[in-house]
């Protein structure tokens, strides 16, 4: 079930292959909150997938992605993130954006 309202196939076959990041919850939270702040983190990924496909779609990367992580090979193309417009515009700043 996707937590967004529309999440395109790409980016669930992306989502399939993530791997563990579940660490032990601690034994103070009851099973509601483990259960919620799965959830947040279920969203957080969808959107963070999201945001990557919706970059890499303006590239012509998505495909070379996909394949890089379905085939698992070291003999597939880089694949770069492009930074935001914004970032590339300051210079003087850091990425984090101190000066």
């Amino acid at each position: 079930m996707s937590i967004l309202p529309f999440t395109p196939p790409i980016v669930k076959r992306l989502l399939g292959w993530k791997k563990g990041g579940e660490s032990p919850s601690p034994s103070s939270q009851s099973p509601s909150q483990q259960q919620q702040n799965s959830g947040q983190d279920d969203k957080w990924c969808e959107k963070a997938v999201k945001s990557l496909v919706k970059k890499l779609k303006k590239t012509g990367q998505l495909d070379e992605l996909e394949k890089a992580i379905t085939t698992q090979s070291c003999n597939t193309k880089c694949v770069t993130i492009p930074r935001p417009t914004q970032i590339l515009r300051q210079k003087n700043r850091s990425l984090d954006g101190r000066l």
